[in-house]
């Protein structure tokens, strides 16, 4: 069996290692890195706040995928399923702190753990290769965050490194044996230095007991020089190295920019003319992580953003005097002079750790350019601005994107891109649940298994409010949820950070409530049947406060539980409501006003939950609300399209993704659909007949027109020759441009 092979690797590439004659700048603050006393008290912080409940239970899902079937674990088969995931944890945990030490990657830490019977108090042991270090781990896994290591374990771990330094390997299990060879070889080397690892699932505080054994240790094994040393590895650590696994390389580009201007304060910055090719080859390579710091990412096909596509092909020359250009933020600088070293010399600029914070619109315009009419776009130039700010400097990054957009409309959504707390959110979904969580505008939704949006998860939150107030605002006009201020909806939603859990089972419910009101539509027609659609976020709200929600953010507690009332609660909640609208406000009362009223829907609220809270108990509610049999509410189609442009109802930008709409089509379509996600994606642009801008070609199509060519390009030979586009296209993966088209029809002919 192969030696387990530890290279020290860095986690993240520098750009040090670019050729050519260059001086590199790195924007670092200009005061010293000595450590003060608030710094020690942050180190302090962080590691309290890596042993909260959530944090240990991301750290519980990450190290039980990542060590899956790379630890030994035959002899933990006999326990029942809390036995074996606690010792599992254990020997995962001391596998992280090989890696934390060495660098290696999971494969290798894996193989380094030795836990078990005849382990002689070590977990694990390592030897980073090119060196004579060996590391000797034990580790103590806490559910609730408190482990430590006590005299008693540490007294064994130091009668372990005995028995190495004798060399009685004998006396070990056989899972040193691939390791033993190298760890002799250490020994024998004059170089040599022993580690002693503490990996603690806790803030890693040694006892006073605790660490006089291992100085004592220490000083005995230091006596003829510098040989052992101990370190701990705590939660903080495996939750920061977890995150870092997450986290992409930086993003690297080089800007190839003339005419240009350097300036050295406040900060390095260049700003000149760079080639749109040259921009089209950072999107080519990275598409939206370019925009990691900005508001939002490209938004597709907007008028705007038609105009300048328009320019690059037709008017490339001119392209320079239209634009506003781009700003670039990055942490890292290199300059490489293909000349002299003059301002009118072009310049290399390699930047790392990229963000396009202004100007995402023209950079996904400089690609779509390229790729349809590259000849042309050569003509055409950039103004270009690069700033160099330290990762440190976050305040000032976000001054400097809110300033600068100014190319597109802004909205007050977009501004919620710089809330540290929806990319802590966005982090949350990943480590906790595995699953997407979008918050820039132009982001696609993720498909509604694999996760949400920040307006699914606004609007779910807003239901959920023990205040009916926000539920109102929602269903009047969702921008409202990202008002700020002392009644501003987002501070009351997202100020405290809800977990992901929280967030995604409140998704959850609100999509059980409309599947369950889908339902409940069958058995009603007439004005009940226009409740159940008009005041679909007042119900959700209402299931909500009948639902226990003690436990929605327990990862332990089993959710489905609570999906699995929601059905009949709805019913009630529903019946209920509609006898409260007509005994309170009466029959003939317009419901779209009473259901956007605050004071009116509030008072319904309380009757509502006073009524339902007596299961069993629904109101009998006139024949004439009653669907029967054979009969059907005539169904008024508007001409969807050309309503929703002439009322503004949606904006442009909007993304909008296909909904599948039966069987055949669900069998036809899905495996064409999964090789390109894309194929399923669009954007809104207000135009009465091609209002779809596929995500694919960039080309505006009408609805029906779209899935047609869908149909055809997915080879579905028994497609249907006609189809209701309209129906297909969803914004918010639930309402259809037919169902938004029909319930504003419908509101205007009650106002009428």
């Amino acid at each position: 069996m192969e030696s387990p092979t530890f290279r020290p690797t860095a986690r993240k590439a520098s750009a040090d290692s670019v050729g050519g004659p260059s001086w590199k700048i790195n924007a670092e603050l200009r005061q010293g890195t000595q450590r003060t006393a608030l710094g020690k008290e942050l180190e302090e912080t962080e590691r309290r706040a890596a042993t909260a409940p959530i944090h240990i239970h991301q750290i519980r899902t990450a190290l039980l995928q990542q060590y899956e079937g790379l630890i030994y674990d035959k002899d933990l088969r006999g326990y029942d399923q809390q036995g074996y995931e606690q010792r599992f944890l254990s020997r995962a945990l001391t596998a992280a702190a090989v890696r934390e030490v060495t660098g290696c990657d999971h494969k290798t830490a894996g193989a380094s753990v030795i836990d078990g019977e005849d382990d002689q108090g070590i977990d694990g042991v390592a030897v980073t290769e090119g060196t004579q270090e060996v590391w000797l781990v034990q580790a103590k896994w806490s559910d609730d965050g408190k482990g430590k290591l006590d005299t008693n374990a540490a007294h064994k771990l130091i009668a372990g490194l005995r028995l190495i330094e004798q060399r009685s390997f004998d006396r070990f299990n056989d899972r040193l044996e691939p390791i033993a060879a190298r760890v002799n070889a250490a020994m024998h080397d004059a170089r040599l230095k022993v580690t002693l690892v503490i990996a603690v699932m806790g803030v890693g505080t040694l006892s006073k007991e605790t660490t006089n054994v291992l100085e004592d240790a220490r000083n005995e094994f230091n006596g003829l020089g510098p040989v052992l040393e101990y370190r701990v590895v705590h939660a903080a650590d495996i939750l920061r190295q977890i995150r870092e696994d997450l986290s992409p390389e930086p993003v690297r580009v080089t800007v190839r920019m003339t005419n240009w201007l350097r300036r050295n304060t406040p900060l390095t910055a260049y700003q000149g003319t760079v080639p749109a090719g040259n921009v089209a080859e950072w999107y080519q390579a990275y598409e939206s992580r370019l925009y990691e710091q900005n508001l939002r990412q490209s938004l597709g096909t907007t008028r705007v953003n038609s105009g300048m596509l328009s320019t690059l092909v037709n008017e490339p020359e001119n392209f320079w005097l239209f634009n506003n250009g781009v700003t670039v933020l990055c942490d890292q600088l290199e300059e490489e002079w293909p000349g002299r070293r003059r301002p009118d010399e072009p310049v290399h600029l390699r930047i790392s750790g990229v963000s396009v914070v202004n100007g995402a619109q023209t950079v996904a315009a400089a690609h779509r350019a390229m790729k349809a009419s590259p000849e042309a776009v050569e003509d055409a130039e950039v103004t270009v601005k690069v700033i160099v700010v330290d990762k440190n400097m976050t305040d000032l990054a976000q001054r400097i994107t809110e300033t600068t957009n100014t190319q597109n409309h802004v909205e007050q959504r977009d501004f919620i891109a710089l809330d540290e707390v929806q990319a802590m959110i966005r982090e949350d979904f990943m480590l906790s649940l595995q699953k997407s969580y979008v918050f820039k505008r132009g982001e696609p939704d993720p498909a509604p298994d694999e996760g949400c949006s920040v307006v699914h998860a606004a609007i779910a939150l807003a239901c959920a409010h023990r205040s009916t107030e926000l539920a109102v605002r929602a269903k009047r006009d969702t921008d409202l949820l990202w008002e700020r201020g002392n009644r501003g909806a987002y501070p009351r939603l997202f100020g405290e950070r809800p977990s992901a859990f929280q967030i995604w089972r409140s998704v959850l419910v609100h999509r059980a409530v409309g599947t369950a009101l889908n339902e409940e539509r069958k058995r009603f027609q007439k004005r009940a049947s226009d409740v159940s659609q008009r005041g679909d976020l007042l119900i959700t709200h209402l299931v909500f406060q009948l639902l226990d929600q003690d436990r929605i953010d327990d990862p332990e507690y089993d959710w489905d539980t609570a999906l699995r009332e929601v059905p009949a609660l709805t019913n009630r909640v529903l019946s209920w409501l509609i006898h409260h609208i007509d005994a309170e406000y009466g029959s003939n009362s317009f419901l779209s006003g009473t259901l956007t009223d605050a004071g009116r829907c509030k008072r319904l609220a309380e009757l509502v939950l006073r009524d339902a809270q007596r299961e069993g108990v629904i109101p009998d509610l006139p024949t004439i609300y009653k669907a029967t049999k054979g009969s059907k509410r005539k169904p008024r189609r508007p001409n969807a399209v050309p309503t929703l442009v002439d009322n503004g109802t949606i904006k442009n930008g909007t993304p909008v993704r296909l909904r599948l709409w039966n069987k055949p089509e669900i069998e036809a379509l899905t495996p064409w659909l999964a090789e390109d996600p894309r194929r399923g994606e669009a954007t809104w642009v207000n135009d009465r007949t091609r209002c779809l801008v596929w995500a694919v070609d960039g080309k505006a199509y009408s609805p029906t027109r779209l899935v047609l060519n869908l149909y055809e390009l997915a080879g579905w030979q028994e497609a249907p020759v006609a189809v209701q586009g309209p129906a297909r296209w969803t914004l918010d993966g639930t309402a259809t441009l037919s169902d938004l088209a029909r319930a504003l029809h419908d509101e205007q002919a009650e106002q009428e």
